[in-house]
């Protein structure tokens, strides 16, 4: 039903072809330009469907649809995008006039949909893995569906992670959570969140969690992006040999780090890590650490590999381990 969802809402009947890429060798194309990222624009062609153009083959640009543009003086622009006499420069349009701006000055676009089932992007992904020598198989899935306004952008994420042993349940993690950002000026923003997770391995039934926070985008190229974040979490806990809940308060601090290869396929490497020590039992830690890395197989279809680790010097249980690891391979699918 969740892969369903991302399928109906992914396309669009709507769209339409009415913006221009002017290239350096006299060319154009007229097409859907839906975004900028990594030093690619993300166009949909009647011909070519979705294609990727780097951004230094491009004379100028035409559009007429609202974006969010982030330049690299780390200033956010809302506006269109009209041509240009100057090569390699675009004119931003406002309520209050233009300004000149050259296209490598750019740094991201995402385009402020008027529509409200335009506004959601996401993917979805599915791994199973078998070994026929120990008959231990492992089936995954994660997904991500975000809603983009103007000042703020909403998250919902799921993932689960079942091993087993000739139909016997081994190990299972899962997470479902809903983030909110608010974004402020300066690359400054506001981030809460809600999460629900079991884990099996750490002897976790359940944990039902909520997160404030305050945090920056550090760094913001085509290539590289790092956001941090401080905050405080309060949970409440189930074991997995206990029906009783606890509950704790902690600090948080997150960190996120994406590299891009500006490269055909394109590629990408993702590392996301939270530490969470605790306030209210003596000498706790938790820590979260994701390392994922992607290429894109054909347009909006991927295969990735990533790496989960997962640490709590005090799980719920005392009889559970410490720490719990996984690798996996997914195939990938994105709508935006």
């Amino acid at each position: 039903m969740f892969f369903l969802f991302f399928l109906l809402t992914g396309t669009s009947v709507f769209s339409q072809k009415n913006d221009t890429l002017y290239f350096l060798n006299g060319d154009k194309v007229t097409c859907e330009l839906r975004s900028f990222q990594y030093g690619y624009f993300t166009v949909k062609t009647s011909a070519m469907s979705t294609i990727h153009v780097k951004y230094d083959k491009l004379a100028t640009i035409y559009s007429g649809k609202t974006f969010e543009i982030i330049l690299d003086d780390k200033s956010r622009i809302f506006g269109s995008i009209d041509t240009s006499f100057i090569s390699t420069t675009v004119n931003i349009v406002v309520i209050n006039g233009r300004t000149l701006k050259y296209i490598s000055s750019i740094v991201e676009m995402n385009q402020i949909k008027n529509k409200f089932w335009r506004r959601f992007s996401g993917n979805a992904n599915f791994g199973y893995n078998y070994t026929k020598s120990t008959k231990i198989s492992q089936g995954s899935f994660n997904g991500l569906l975000e809603y983009r306004q103007r000042d703020y952008l909403l998250k919902l994420g799921g993932s689960a992670l079942i091993s087993g042993e000739s139909g016997i349940q081994v190990s299972r993690k899962d997470n479902i959570d809903l983030t909110g950002l608010r974004y402020l000026k300066k690359r400054w923003f506001v981030i809460g969140m809600t999460s629900f997770q079991q884990n099996t391995e750490l002897g976790l039934d359940l944990r039902i969690q909520g997160i404030l926070g305050y945090g920056n985008e550090l760094i913001h190229t085509k290539s590289n992006q790092l956001l941090s974040s401080l905050g405080m979490s309060v949970n409440q806990e189930r074991s997995a040999d206990s029906t009783a809940n606890t509950v704790n308060a902690e600090g948080v601090f997150s960190a996120y780090y994406k590299l891009f290869i500006i490269s055909i396929p394109k590629v990408s490497i993702t590392s996301s890590l939270m530490i969470y020590p605790s306030f209210t039992v003596k000498g706790r830690w938790r820590l979260s650490y994701e390392l994922k890395a992607s290429t894109e197989i054909i347009s909006n279809l991927d295969i990735s590999v990533s790496f989960d680790y997962n640490f709590d010097n005090k799980p719920p249980t005392a009889t559970s381990s410490n720490t719990d690891m996984n690798i996996s391979t997914t195939l990938g699918y994105s709508f935006y």
